[in-house]
């Protein structure tokens, strides 16, 4: 991944990578395994997109959409279908690196902690 899709000054966090993988992870529960990559495709509200190691070892995916309301049915739906392939979901200002203060940044972990990416 390139640095310049981070908001200048924004370090990359360690295994920094532009995009949800094709296999394993949340995008093959939400379009499926192995797909062709389409900009996420059907997953509207995963605008800035991206993943990276946390320090322990484990995947972290991101999207930061500039607002969630226009895909709030669609953020529903695809959170529900998350948490029931055993990830959690949440919203978190705190994590935000494409644009720090100006998007909603949805943080997605395995509950099990170590997933490894493709």
């Amino acid at each position: 991944m390139t640095e310049s899709f981070l908001k200048p000054g924004t370090p990359p966090a360690p295994g920094f990578a532009r995009f949800w993988q094709m296999s394993g992870g949340p995008r093959a529960v939400l379009c499926g395994e192995g797909r062709p990559y389409g900009y996420n495709e059907r997953i509207e509200w995963a605008d800035h997109s991206y993943r990276f190691r946390a320090a322990g070892g484990s995947c972290i995916w991101m999207a930061e959409p500039y607002e969630r309301h226009p895909y709030e049915d669609a953020y529903e739906r695809d959170k529900a279908a998350l948490e029931a392939a055993g990830y959690d979901v949440r919203i978190d200002q705190a994590e935000a690196r494409y644009n720090p203060g100006r998007t909603l940044p949805i943080v997605i972990t395995r509950r099990n902690g170590f997933y490894p990416a493709a």
